[in-house]
């Protein structure tokens, strides 16, 4: 059984592709020690999203999982009616993430109260963390050969789900102002890596091509038992130029 080794990395983007394909890896590996009937291509997004989040959690980043846009809705926008990022990444695991939306609901419920002059738009700098410090990161997973009923199967909508889901990512992350530092993460099972780093940059020169905020990915990969066509699993991490 491997053991994770927790690394001592500041919060970039290649810290963040560096942990995310290390837990993938470490995963893979231990389902094949268990003789597991499924892979890790069998997961579902949100399994690999709670996977990445302990990864982050053990490399000794804050994170926030689902947390609020920061610049979605106002003061009397309900909570349900926001939209979510997947993964909020922070240097400090201390430091708590600031809403600003929450922080003039919070202001706005307090006027014309005795608390009125105890709120404030200025949090503690010590223990909080401003969205603009914070890194976004919304996460894709895409499969050439996909588990359909417990089968894997060719996924015929395969190049579909990895050039929009990218597309939907970045239009979302580039639109807040408060969003300073972002990029999407897709997790890719394939065939093997020529075939993720072909589609990986087509993915991207798709988005450039459409004048979206795109920078070229990082990429790296990681060789899987092939179970039922996947071989390989890699992450592609694509920072917004913002």
């Amino acid at each position: 059984m491997r053991v994770w080794v927790r690394s001592d990395m500041s919060l970039s983007y290649q810290s963040i592709i560096s942990t995310a394909l290390r837990a993938l890896s470490i995963r893979a590996d231990e389902l094949d020690e268990e003789q597991s009937v499924r892979g890790i291509d069998a997961l579902n997004e949100l399994q690999i999203h709670a996977l990445l989040e302990d990864a982050f959690i053990e490399d000794g980043f804050g994170v926030v999982r689902e947390s609020h846009y920061p610049s979605d809705g106002d003061a009397y926008t309900t909570s349900s009616r926001r939209q979510r990022c997947d993964l909020v990444l922070m240097s400090d695991p201390k430091r708590s993430l600031i809403d600003p939306t929450y922080e003039l609901k919070q202001l706005a419920m307090a006027q014309d109260t005795l608390f009125a002059e105890s709120q404030s738009l200025h949090p503690d700098p010590t223990t909080t963390c401003p969205p603009e410090d914070a890194w976004w990161i919304e996460i894709k997973s895409c499969a050439q050969f996909a588990y359909r009923d417990g089968v894997p199967t060719p996924n015929p909508g395969y190049a579909h789900e990895l050039v929009s889901g990218l597309q939907t990512d970045v239009c979302k992350l580039s639109a807040d102002p408060h969003i300073w530092h972002a990029a999407s993460l897709i997790t890719l099972f394939c065939e093997d890596e020529t075939i993720a780093r072909h589609d990986l940059n087509q993915a991207a020169s798709m988005c450039m091509d459409q004048d979206l905020p795109i920078q070229s990915p990082l990429i790296e990969t990681h060789s899987i038992t092939d179970r039922g066509g996947n071989g390989c699993v890699s992450i592609g991490l694509f920072p917004l130029s913002i």
